[in-house]
């Protein structure tokens, strides 16, 4: 292999190197260069277990189920092919029923994967097959870049949601009121544009109501998952409602409930109501809309919804009419709420 005056040398400087590489890749008796797809998941997110940028909670839980499937504990990481992908991603589709932008988030992982294997373990993984298989699967329709959402509730559907009345049976078998405040939630979560996770953490001492402001941790970031902190306005509804919220002794934060226990509400009472297509999320959505059909300008709308630019909030934004319209106003009065947030 080698030739020149240097020839040996060089032979033996790269056996040397080789000769301690395998033993790096060596993971429990095992070469590392044989890693299956879904062992390099399992191995992944073991290394990552104290990684000072953990892992989102949503790529810690897609990768950990794929490191149980049986199609990828077949494929060989160095040998990945663009067939075998392509394989995979058709079971999961067709057979998994999972949405093609589900499907484009198994495949961007498995790229994770493979670009970390490169670098870390010396595993030559062939990005192009990975890049192959990404431009067949979105031609054919079984992956893509998830739907823009433009579902934005009625006021008869809210209506219908801030009359339910839950009541469920407790230990003894006696019919008890439902604790959650979903009113409350629900029209925080539209006034504030907040998300669900954001609202359980928020703290009264996150709150400066003199400057109608709230600090904000964790904020939703795709590049930046744990530190992203922001402090961002909070329209005088949404500040009236938190007013509204009884202060309990030793619970620090303004709505000390689960996410799950919220959802759960919000699901029970779409389902009373009869609506249908309607996520908590979505409340977001009617939240920056509204905001813009109050005639907000884009950078006073963004310092509440904490979007840093315009190509993402655009994604939150179906306006109904284009004069300036308090689609609020009435159901504000009713639960003694104050104006809209006229920035401009």
């Amino acid at each position: 292999t080698f030739s020149g005056r240097c020839a040996r040398k060089l032979a033996e400087l790269c056996a040397a190197n080789k000769e301690a590489e395998v033993k790096r890749l060596l993971d429990s008796g095992k070469s590392v260069s044989n890693l299956t797809v879904s062992e390099g998941m399992a191995r992944y997110l073991k290394e990552h277990e104290n990684a000072p940028k953990p892992l989102g909670k949503t790529k810690k839980g897609t990768m950990r189920l794929m490191s149980q499937e049986p199609i990828l504990a077949s494929i060989s990481l160095a040998e990945l092919t663009a067939s075998d992908l392509l394989k995979y991603l058709r079971k999961r589709h067709d057979d998994d029923g999972a949405k093609p932008a589900t499907v484009m988030q198994d495949l961007a992982y498995i790229r994770v994967l493979a670009k970390y294997a490169r670098v870390a373990w010396s595993i030559p993984v062939d990005l192009q097959e990975i890049d192959d298989a990404h431009g067949v699967s979105k031609q054919i329709g079984i992956a893509d870049r998830s739907e823009q959402r433009d579902r934005r509730p009625t006021l008869d559907e809210l209506e219908k949601l801030l009359s339910y009345q839950h009541r469920e049976k407790n230990g003894k078998g006696r019919m008890s009121e439902f604790k959650t405040p979903l009113t409350d939630l629900i029209l925080f979560a539209i006034f504030s544009t907040r998300r669900l996770s954001e609202i359980t953490r928020i703290e009264w001492d996150d709150i400066d109501f003199e400057k109608k402001t709230v600090f904000l941790r964790d904020v939703k970031d795709p590049k930046k998952k744990k530190g992203n902190n922001m402090t961002l306005f909070m329209p005088e509804r949404a500040l009236d409602i938190v007013k509204k919220q009884p202060k309990l002794a030793g619970e620090p934060r303004v709505f000390p409930y689960a996410e799950r226990t919220i959802s759960t509400a919000f699901q029970r009472a779409h389902h009373w109501a009869g609506i249908e297509d309607l996520t908590f999320h979505d409340l977001r959505h009617e939240g920056v809309s509204h905001l813009f059909e109050l005639h907000n300008p884009i950078p006073q709308v963004a310092m509440v919804s904490g979007h840093k630019s315009w190509g993402n909030l655009q994604r939150y934004t179906h306006l109904q009419r284009l004069e300036p319209y308090d689609k609020y106003e009435e159901l504000s009065q009713r639960y003694k709420l104050g104006g809209p947030l006229m920035l401009a």
